[in-house]
């Protein structure tokens, strides 16, 4: 009989990354790295500066390839692919939520959210409208939806932002520092709207942080140091707030 079990949303096995291959300035960042992240997890990756976080999420979010290891999303092996397949990949099954926000100024919030389906589509059609509309609506924002980036608050812009990257109904979200631009109010908002996402949907969150605070409110904690994973286990006393 067949195992049911679904694949992992995120799998990697022996991954390393070195720069300046083949010169004499080659360095090694990341130095086997193996991690796995099941439906559903909600994990916070932290580490020092300069630990290998950004270039992590980097391999994770198929922007830059690993010099040896595999990679896989959603149980499709990524490392193998070529361009294209890894853009059609990474467009259909990672969001991204970054600290700025990078919403298009000139475009409404409604227009911003549509962006990634307009890029896989390539027109605007009622339902990717209706789509988009209603994302708004879960993250609170629908009296803003035809408002310009440039005329919202920064919280607000980080709500339009976390709209954006779930449009695609990803199966993992990469969040890098996605408070680090917002007062404590908004940054805690934002939080709440990621967990809510995650319960609900079942959406994998990966959340880049260097705030403690907010890394003790995941249900699992990994941490890097000097491109090697040195901690990874269940945060037994998550924080919530009430």
């Amino acid at each position: 009989m067949a195992d049911a079990t679904p694949p992992a949303t995120l799998r990697l096995e022996g991954v390393r990354k070195s720069y300046g291959v083949g010169t004499p300035v080659e360095v090694e960042v990341l130095h086997g790295i193996d991690l796995k992240l099941q439906r559903g997890e909600f994990a916070a990756l932290i580490g020092p500066s300069g630990s290998g976080k950004t270039t992590l999420l980097n391999l994770i979010g198929l922007l830059d390839e690993p010099s040896a290891g595999r990679l896989f999303i959603a149980g499709q092996e990524a490392s193998a692919l070529g361009e294209m397949e890894a853009t059609q990949l990474r467009g259909r099954a990672i969001g991204f939520i970054f600290q700025y926000h990078y919403l298009l100024p000139a475009f409404t919030a409604l227009e911003n959210v549509m962006m990634p389906m307009l890029a896989a589509r390539g027109r605007v059609d009622a339902k990717m409208r209706d789509t988009a509309a209603a994302l708004l609506d879960k993250v609170g924002l629908t009296p803003w939806r035809d408002h310009k980036a440039t005329d919202i608050s920064g919280g607000q812009q980080q709500r339009v932002a976390i709209a954006r990257a779930l449009v695609m109904n990803p199966a993992l979200v990469l969040a890098d520092e996605p408070s680090g631009n917002l007062d404590t109010e908004n940054a805690d908002g934002v939080f709440d709207l990621m967990r809510s996402v995650n319960e609900s949907g079942g959406t994998t969150f990966l959340i880049v942080t260097h705030d403690p605070r907010l890394a003790q409110r995941c249900d699992r904690i990994i941490e890097l140091v000097d491109g090697r994973i040195v901690s990874d286990a269940p945060n037994l006393s998550v924080v919530r707030r009430g």
